[in-house]
């Protein structure tokens, strides 16, 4: 887990996602990247979306697959 620039994970298949709140508007950015699969870039972002929707008081945020 890096914490540089908001919160990035990656797995070790090199599958990432990063949250961080945006330059311009008051929301977070989800992007989520895999060089193995689009399966994998799902999965990590069903995984960060899990762990938001526990927390409402996050609000909203700018991606949706």
């Amino acid at each position: 887990m890096v914490t540089v620039n908001g919160i990035r994970i990656t797995a070790a298949d090199g599958t990432w996602g990063l949250i961080r709140a945006s330059s311009n508007k008051p929301e977070l950015v989800v992007v989520v990247e895999s060089p193995i699969s689009e399966q994998n870039m799902k999965a990590m972002f069903a995984e960060l979306d899990a762990e938001l929707r526990k927390h409402p008081e996050v609000g909203a945020y700018n991606q949706k697959l």
